[in-house]
């Protein structure tokens, strides 16, 4: 398999499934570990992909311009965008005037920002990205009230995460907390950043109830870091959920859209 060809499946396979890590990708292009190191730095190098501690993540965030006005806006070619949109209206749905909420970043709680932009709500998240799509959509001065977390800046990604992420949010009493996730399995679900995964365990513990937004692609996989078992969930939203990806019955609520 010729380089080229390797850029472009690996590419198609980041469509669909929100990381892939060196040792999957040596198993599905039955490359070395050092070819496809070198393939992750050319396609971050190139702007095709950012860069994860374990591995890459596709390029959906932004870009500036002219150093002025800052573009979001995911892949459009995202096979998944349009279940990820029902997904996250979904979730939106829950939120009511006067609510605030915590909403982790990722590429599903994205879509979260135009349904919650012009509720009267306070919104705190750890994604500059979802802040400024929030303040971009709202049409309304009444509208969302957005709290950044602070904390490290997660290279090429928007995500502020760390120790002081997480005492900036021990700050904050919600409502509601909206997670994404790297994979589901029967343990619950978890992510390929430790940064990221004990920025979210944070989030849970200062909300009364989590929800989780995860399309079906999630399901059945495992990534390195436990992002908390399924008893901290008390909600999942998916696109597609089927009993059989799971060898348990979940103990939560699984809305389906």
């Amino acid at each position: 398999m010729t380089q080229g060809q390797r850029h472009k499946l690996i590419l198609e396979y980041l469509q669909s499934h929100e990381e892939l890590v060196v040792e999957e990708a040596c198993q599905l292009f039955d490359a070395s570990p050092a070819t496809i190191r070198r393939d992750f730095n050319e396609l971050v190098s190139d702007g095709r992909a950012l860069k994860t501690w374990g591995g890459i993540i596709k390029n959906y965030e932004s870009s500036f311009i002219n150093d002025k006005s800052l573009v979001v806006a995911p892949n459009a070619n995202d096979p998944l965008e349009a279940q990820k949109r029902k997904i996250a209206e979904k979730a939106a749905s829950f939120v009511q005037d006067g609510d605030v909420i915590i909403v982790d970043g990722g590429t599903t709680t994205f879509y979260m920002a135009p349904f919650l932009a012009n509720k009267r709500i306070r919104v705190i998240t750890n994604s500059i990205i979802i802040a400024y799509q929030i303040d971009k959509d709202k049409k309304e001065k009444q509208g969302a009230e957005v709290i950044l977390t602070g904390g490290i800046l997660y290279p090429e990604s928007g995500l502020l995460v760390g120790p002081q992420a997480n005492i900036n949010i021990k700050q904050y009493k919600a409502k509601w907390a909206f997670l994404s996730c790297g994979a589901l399995d029967n343990d619950g679900p978890s992510n390929s950043n430790q940064l990221v995964v004990e920025t979210e365990q944070t989030i849970i513990s200062q909300c009364e109830k989590t929800v989780l937004l995860a399309d079906a692609t999630k399901f059945g996989k495992r990534h390195m870091c436990q992002l908390c078992d399924w008893s901290s969930i008390n909600y999942l939203i998916t696109d597609a959920y089927e009993p059989d990806s799971l060898n348990k019955t979940l103990p939560v609520t699984i809305l389906s859209v």
